[in-house]
C-alpha cells in the first residue's frame, strides 16, 4: 500500500511540473513614429505557435522555459524582425519592438499596344487592301472614295463633304504633296502617287483634324512610309500596272533605304470609247526614302518623288444613231463624224524633302 501511494503521488505531480516549466513574454509593437501596430504576427521560429498584436499593439505569449527559441515579428508593409530568447522557469519579460516600413521596388513593366488612337473624324486604312480593291483606278484613293461616297470612277480625285478637289491636304512623312500634274478629265489621269508597297500606315481625317495640317477645309490624308529592318523586295505585274520595289538597312543599322519604280497604262480600259481612235495614256514614277540615324536622338530623312503623266489621243471616227417612231413613219437616223488632229498632254513633277528630327 505504501508503494502504491508513492506512485500515485509521483504521477499527480507531473502536470504541476509541466505547467510550471513555462515562461511569459509580453510586449508592444510600434512603428518608427512610436505608433501602435495592430495585427502584427508573432511566430515562434520552427513552430506553429503564433499570436497577433491587438489594437493597442500589445501582445502576450506563453513560451517554453530553459530552452533557446526565437520569435519572428512580421507584418504587411514592414520589415521582419527576429528576437532570440532563453528564459528561466516562471520568468516574465516585457519587450518593446520597433518595426520600420519596408518599401518594395517592383520590376519595370513595359506596356505596348498596336491599336490606333481613336480621334473624331479619323479613319485608319490598311495599305495592303488597296492592292486588292477592284477599281479601275486602283490605289489608296479608290478606298477613300468608297468612304466619302465619291463616284468619279475613272479619277483618283475625291471630294469630302461637298468640298472642292483642291481642299484635300495630302502628306507623306510630314511633307505636303501637291498634285499639279493630274488633269481634270478622268480619262487622262494616270498613276496614284501613293506607293502602297512602301506605305506603313494611312490616316484619313474627314474633319476635326489638327491645325498642324494647314488651312484646307475638307480632309487630310496622312501617309507614313515604313522604315526597313532587313533587306526585302518585290514586283508587281498586271494588265494595267507594273512595278518593283526594294528596301534594306546598313550593317551598322544607321542607314535605311526604300525605293520603288512603277508604270501604269489605262489603254485597256479605254478601248470601248464612243470615239474610235488611238488612246495612249501612261504614267510612271520613282520614289525613294533614305534615313540616317546620326544618334539615338538625332535623325535625317530624305524623301524624293519623280513622276510623269502622258496622254496621247488620235481621234478617227465617231458614229451616233437614233431611231424615230411615229404612227406614219419609222426610221433610224445616223450621224457619222470624222476627225482630224490630235491631243497630247504631258506633265512632269518632282518633290525633294529633307527633314531633321530630334
Amino acid at each position: 500500500m505504501r508503494s502504491l501511494a508513492w506512485i500515485l503521488l509521483f504521477f499527480s505531480s507531473l502536470p504541476t511540473y509541466a505547467q510550471s516549466n513555462r515562461a511569459l513574454i509580453e510586449g508592444k509593437v510600434v512603428d518608427e513614429y512610436d505608433s501602435a501596430l495592430s495585427n502584427i504576427a508573432i511566430t515562434m521560429l520552427g513552430k506553429t505557435q503564433s499570436t497577433f498584436t491587438n489594437d493597442s499593439g500589445t501582445f502576450s505569449m506563453v513560451v517554453p522555459a530553459n530552452k533557446a527559441f526565437a520569435l519572428v515579428f512580421s507584418g504587411t508593409g514592414y520589415g521582419t524582425i527576429q528576437k532570440n530568447f532563453n528564459l528561466s522557469r516562471d520568468e516574465k519579460v516585457f519587450v518593446y519592438i520597433s518595426m520600420k516600413s519596408a518599401g518594395q521596388v517592383l520590376d519595370q513593366v513595359t506596356l505596348t499596344s498596336t491599336r490606333q488612337r481613336e480621334e473624331a473624324g479619323l479613319v485608319s486604312l490598311d495599305p495592303r487592301n488597296s492592292m486588292l480593291n477592284p477599281s479601275p483606278v486602283g490605289g489608296v484613293e479608290s478606298m477613300i472614295k468608297t468612304l466619302v461616297g465619291s463616284n468619279n470612277e475613272l479619277s483618283s480625285q475625291y471630294n469630302v463633304r461637298g468640298g472642292n478637289y483642291d481642299e484635300n491636304s495630302i502628306y507623306i512623312n510630314d511633307f505636303e504633296v501637291y498634285r499639279p500634274y493630274l488633269v481634270s478629265n478622268g480619262q487622262q489621269e494616270g498613276l496614284s502617287f501613293i506607293h502602297p508597297e512602301l506605305t506603313r500606315s494611312i490616316q484619313f481625317y474627314t474633319g476635326g483634324f489638327q491645325a498642324k495640317y494647314g488651312d484646307k477645309m475638307s480632309s487630310v490624308l496622312d501617309i507614313r512610309y515604313r522604315k526597313p529592318t532587313a533587306f526585302s523586295g518585290g514586283f508587281l505585274i498586271s494588265p494595267l500596272e507594273q512595278g518593283i520595289h526594294l528596301s534594306g538597312i546598313s550593317r551598322n543599322r544607321k542607314w535605311t533605304y526604300l525605293t520603288g519604280l512603277r508604270n501604269r497604262s489605262n489603254n485597256n480600259l479605254l478601248r470601248s470609247q464612243p470615239t474610235s481612235g488611238s488612246y495612249i495614256p501612261a504614267a510612271s514614277d520613282f520614289q525613294s526614302l533614305i534615313t540616317w540615324s546620326v544618334s539615338n536622338r538625332f535623325g535625317v530623312e530624305w524623301l524624293s518623288i519623280l513622276s510623269g503623266s502622258r496622254f496621247t489621243f488620235f481621234p478617227a471616227f465617231s458614229q451616233k444613231t437614233s431611231s424615230v417612231f411615229t404612227p406614219l413613219y419609222a426610221a433610224s437616223i445616223g450621224l457619222d463624224t470624222y476627225f482630224e488632229g490630235q491631243e497630247r498632254d504631258r506633265y512632269r513633277s518632282g518633290i525633294n524633302g529633307l527633314s531633321l528630327s530630334y
